[in-house]
């Protein structure tokens, strides 16, 4: 990632409020902008690519990734405490699209290997190991990216 912080602050400038915030805006700006190119640049059938086709496409990986690692936030459970899996009516409450679509991209995602049905009834979901990979991957790559970002600051901003 290239250097986002302006060679001309100097090193009190880290203490105006201000400065740390447009810093801070530009690395997220920054971030993104790879973040899309890098997801863009994968082929369609790349996991990276599905599950960012939409909003409710990245929140039901995110809730399978969750009930994957049993950690679906407690407001979603409707008075039962198991969180190792998600369901439609998860979705739906969470989301503006019809079931029918939910139901879809939850197909999609068993026929992917990315998500797996635990339970038959009522139909509870949960991330495979392949998804959970697939995103740690993923992370992965943001974390490196911000690793290197610190070390480049740090080399420059050395006295």
């Amino acid at each position: 990632m290239a250097n986002l912080i302006d060679k001309n602050y100097s090193q009190s400038d880290m203490f105006d409020e201000d400065i740390v915030a447009d810093i801070a805006l530009r690395r997220i700006l920054q971030f993104r902008l790879n973040f899309w190119i890098n997801i863009c640049k994968n082929p369609v059938s790349h996991g990276n690519y599905y599950w960012n086709t939409s909003s409710e496409h990245r929140l039901i990986a995110m809730l399978a990734i969750s009930a994957n690692m049993n950690q679906i936030p407690l407001k979603l459970l409707n008075g039962n405490s198991m969180k190792d899996y998600f369901t439609v009516a998860m979705v739906r409450h969470l989301t503006h699209i019809s079931e029918r679509k939910i139901q879809r991209i939850i197909k999609m995602g068993i026929d992917r290997g990315d998500l797996e049905l635990i339970r038959d009834k009522p139909p509870q979901y949960q991330g495979t190991k392949q998804l959970l990979n697939l995103y740690q991957e993923f992370e992965k790559t943001w974390i490196d990216s911000q690793k290197s970002e610190i070390k480049s600051w740090k080399n420059n901003h050395s006295d």
